[in-house]
């Protein structure tokens, strides 16, 4: 595994209070998949097979479905101005996690790994944030 990777993997990301969005189910599930991408990318440190084992185990892949849907229903129920650029990003995240459940090279499935996992902090701070603003200012705060 190149140095870079491994350096990677072996950094997890931490919560964040100012990753909160709205105190409830949506920092829940931030969390959760937080927790679950820096598990799975310190088993897969170890080994791709560890860490292949570990997205499994985890369902991350589940945990983005359902967290994405999640939010979506919430645009659409608040009818949120950026969703469809919000849902792109949705788009994106999914596009890159795909490897971590379809692909059998090891090179693609841990750069699939730190990559998910990078962009979805990116999409935490840029476009989350960006929602809990709209949340903010519709509640006149």
């Amino acid at each position: 595994m190149p140095a870079n990777y491994r350096d990677s993997l072996l950094r997890p990301v931490p919560w964040l209070e100012s990753f909160d969005i709205d105190g409830d189910v949506m920092d829940v599930e931030h969390k959760w998949l937080i927790e679950a991408f820096n598990h799975a990318c310190l088993q897969t440190a170890q080994s791709a097979t560890l860490g292949r084992q570990a997205v499994a185990d985890c369902d991350i892949i589940g945990l983005l479905a359902t967290h994405f849907a999640n939010e979506e229903e919430l645009f659409d129920s608040l009818d949120y101005p950026d969703g469809a650029l919000h849902r792109r990003e949705h788009d994106h995240i999914r596009w890159l996690s795909t490897p971590l459940m379809a692909t059998c090279d090891d090179h693609t499935f841990v750069r699939s790994l730190i990559q998910s996992r990078t962009f979805l902090v990116e999409h935490l701070i840029r476009h989350d944030l960006g929602f809990k603003t709209h949340l903010l200012h519709r509640d006149g705060k």
